[in-house]
């Protein structure tokens, strides 16, 4: 058993190394509006037809050196970690949820994550096609699963998430004049409540905290580079305050000061939102696909 186990990991690999492959294909296809299917493999820069060899997952990268055979023009490294993340996150479900009908469906929601993750990364763009059968996909699992009851659940958590995003993108109309999020974060968020029912309320709020690691570093970067000081050291306080009321000084003194600067901080920055001539939208889902993979492997 344990051999057949191991067998099967291999060959979930292997698969996971292909499918990030035709990712990549898909992320960069859509975005340019070209046939995912024709015309073959050709380098983006000279536009030379591909060999066979030139196409096999992470193995090609390498023995190219990162370099087009053709015109020595590099290769993004996006190729071979779209294809290492695919493989890593296929085989922790196939480890996780074994021989299942979950395995299927996890396998499935992650190809979805990561497409739109790429596309959202390299061009602020999500096809909410994708989301919309990534959300249906998740009420036929839970009503296979559980029936009825599955689908109230699956319908329970498509309000919830779409609502709430919903909510939070439209709030930016009372201090940018504009939608704080794109209308596909909503589309996701809502496709995860399928899934994930009302229990994506906890994604949500681990996308939140990922969002930390994805947007805050982008944010106070910016805001350093339009001479923004006040923003990044309030910022900067702020974090040390945290620190030292969650690690040292936990009385109600150091609680008002966090209270204060947190304040302070969300002022400036609505303030700088206000005034600023360029209001991008910076990629949240990432944010989610994280905190959808974060309870789908440590909270499930």
């Amino acid at each position: 058993m344990v051999e057949s186990f191991y067998y099967f990991l291999f060959w979930i690999c292997i698969l996971g190394l292909c499918f990030g492959s035709f990712f990549n294909v898909v992320i960069l296809r859509s975005l340019s509006g070209e046939s995912i299917v024709f015309p073959p493999s050709k380098c983006p820069k000279c536009g030379n037809k591909l060999l066979f060899w030139h196409n096999i997952p992470v193995l090609s990268y390498i023995l190219l050196r990162g370099k087009c055979y053709f015109c020595k023009e590099k290769i993004s490294i996006q190729y071979p970690v779209v294809e290492i993340t695919t493989m890593l996150l296929f085989a922790a479900v196939f480890v996780k949820f074994g021989f299942s009908v979950t395995t299927l469906f996890a396998i499935f929601w992650i190809s979805c994550l990561i497409i739109m993750t790429g596309t959202d990364l390299k061009e602020q763009t999500v096809d909410c096609n994708i989301a919309i059968i990534m959300g249906i996909s998740g009420i036929i699992f839970n009503v296979v699963s559980a029936g009825w009851i599955g689908f109230a659940h699956s319908l329970t958590g498509i309000i919830i998430g779409g609502l709430i995003l919903e909510l939070i993108a439209r709030s930016g109309y009372l201090f940018t004049e504009t939608r704080a999020m794109g209308e596909a974060d909503t589309f996701v968020a809502g496709a995860l409540g399928a899934i994930f029912g009302r229990d994506i309320i906890v994604v949500l709020f681990l996308g939140l905290l990922a969002s930390m690691a994805f947007i805050l570093p982008v944010f106070f970067y910016n805001q350093y580079k339009n001479n923004n000081k006040l923003t990044c050291i309030l910022g900067v306080l702020f974090g040390l305050s945290f620190v030292f009321l969650q690690a040292l000084l936990q009385n109600y003194y150091m609680l008002a000061i966090f209270m204060i600067l947190g304040i302070s901080l969300a002022i400036s920055i609505l303030k700088g939102l206000k005034h600023s001539e360029n209001r991008n939208y910076l990629p949240y889902v990432p944010a989610l696909a994280a905190g959808a993979l974060i309870f789908l492997f440590f909270v499930i």
